[in-house]
């Protein structure tokens, strides 16, 4: 299956590491967009990393930084509301429109402020576009008794 706008479009541009599906002027665009958030916010980059695989610690920096990226991408307001027409013009031709847009619509979440919104709505996207990340381990295969 490919991959859905979330993680093209909104996970996968949180985390450098994601770049190589990017022009070279995205990917710039990403870094720099991502350098100017660190020195707003003053986040840890630890915690960005930890963020960028699945763990999100409850951090006010790191929730605030998340708002600067997203903001400066253009996929929320100063409000941390989702801009809704950004977020379709920027979907993939190759992506599942119709489940990309599911998925942006149960992530209408609400935080206490701005911040925490797009952390939650964030770790939202995260959550609906990487099942390993949510779904138990496999279970692990029984030696055999061979006595």
């Amino acid at each position: 299956m490919k991959r859905l706008l979330v993680i093209v479009v909104v996970s996968a541009i949180f985390a450098v590491g994601f770049c190589q599906d990017f022009t070279e002027e995205q990917k710039k665009r990403i870094i720099q967009n991502r350098q100017e958030c660190v020195a707003e916010t003053k986040v840890d980059p630890i915690l960005i990393e930890k963020a960028d695989l699945g763990e999100f610690p409850e951090d006010e920096k790191l929730k605030c930084f998340t708002k600067c990226f997203y903001q400066k991408a253009g996929f929320v307001n100063d409000k941390g509301e989702v801009q809704l027409d950004v977020v379709k013009a920027k979907i993939p031709t190759e992506a599942d429109r119709e489940q990309a847009l599911k998925i942006v619509a149960k992530c209408q979440l609400k935080g206490k402020d701005p911040c925490e919104t797009v952390y939650l709505i964030h770790k939202c996207y995260y959550t609906h576009t990487h099942p390993v990340a949510t779904e138990e381990p496999a279970a692990k295969e029984k030696p055999n008794k061979t006595e």
